[in-house]
């Protein structure tokens, strides 16, 4: 009788090799042919992101599309004699700004990649930054204006 985990079909393991049922070297067990990794590419979709992508380095690079997204930093209080914050809410805004920059720059770089070795679409993880530098940079506002009550 089987064990209750294993169905009744499998016999115990005796050392043999399963392929050839030969008895297996002690050190013979590269014996399965390597894998191979083989990548799932929509030219349209490779296409596409790559075009939103340059859009977005253009969009950056050429417009005063971050002053404008991150114009909030220029009410920060900087100095070290600004009055406290409750619960050190303005300690967290340089950090929520660059994390979501990195976060957005990440996304826009790797996911791409994980995604030709998932064999999903790539064309969203442009987007995907695009979102996450605007959570962010609400986030950041919404920070500086708290904080903007109390060093006033």
């Amino acid at each position: 009788m089987a064990a209750p985990n294993q169905p009744e079909d499998t016999a115990p393991d005796t050392g043999s090799d399963p392929v050839t049922k030969a008895p297996s070297a002690p050190g013979d067990s590269d014996t399965q042919p390597p894998r191979v990794l083989r990548l799932r590419l929509v030219p349209w979709d490779v296409v596409f992101t790559l075009v939103v992508l340059a859009v977005l380095a253009l969009f950056v690079t050429m417009t005063s599309w971050p002053t404008r997204l991150f114009a909030y930093t220029d009410n920060l209080c900087v100095t070290e004699d600004c009055p406290p914050v409750p619960f050190g809410v303005n300690y967290y805004i340089y950090p929520l700004t660059w994390g979501g920059i990195g976060a957005a720059i990440t996304a826009a770089v790797i996911g791409p990649f994980v995604s030709m070795l998932r064999g999903w679409y790539m064309c969203f993880w442009p987007f995907v930054s695009i979102a996450v530098v605007t959570v962010t940079s609400v986030g950041g506002y919404a920070l500086v204006g708290f904080s903007e009550r109390y060093w006033h």
